[in-house]
């Protein structure tokens, strides 16, 4: 069945973050092309995995998820990020990892509220895997 983006919920470092709009989420893998002279088709193996989250909310200072993720962009500190398809009280699925943000920007149109706009990429300082749950 079909989900509203609505429904989605997103926390970081355990704090349900309302002040995001907009999500993109894209999970995906690198194609390792395998060419061989025994024939004519181009196969492909499954590469490397990347999962870049970039949002778009209101500059809401003061909330704990967005005054971690300003704080993770300015201490270069990773933080737990995790991306759901509902709340958790109704078994949301989705992925959780460790990332580091690497953008961190804010908007101030004349007509609208402050925004910001904020990239999440998986942490390097972090050895486990993101999981889903």
């Amino acid at each position: 069945m079909p989900r509203v983006g609505i429904k989605g919920k997103t926390y970081i470092d355990g704090n349900l973050a309302k002040w995001i709009r907009d999500l993109t989420f894209a999970v995906s893998a690198a194609e390792i092309s395998v060419k061989n002279k025994g024939s004519e088709w181009e196969r492909f193996l499954v590469g490397l995995k990347s999962c870049p989250i970039d949002i778009e909310g209101d500059w809401e200072p003061g909330d704990p998820a967005f005054d971690a993720v300003q704080e993770a962009f300015w201490s270069e500190e990773e933080i737990e990020v995790e991306i759901l398809d509902a709340a958790k009280e109704k078994d949301g699925k989705g992925l959780n990892g460790m990332f580091i943000v690497t953008k961190f920007e804010r908007s101030e149109p004349v007509e609208d509220v402050m925004g910001v706009s904020a990239s999440f990429r998986l942490s390097a300082l972090s050895n486990e895997d993101p999981e889903f749950v």
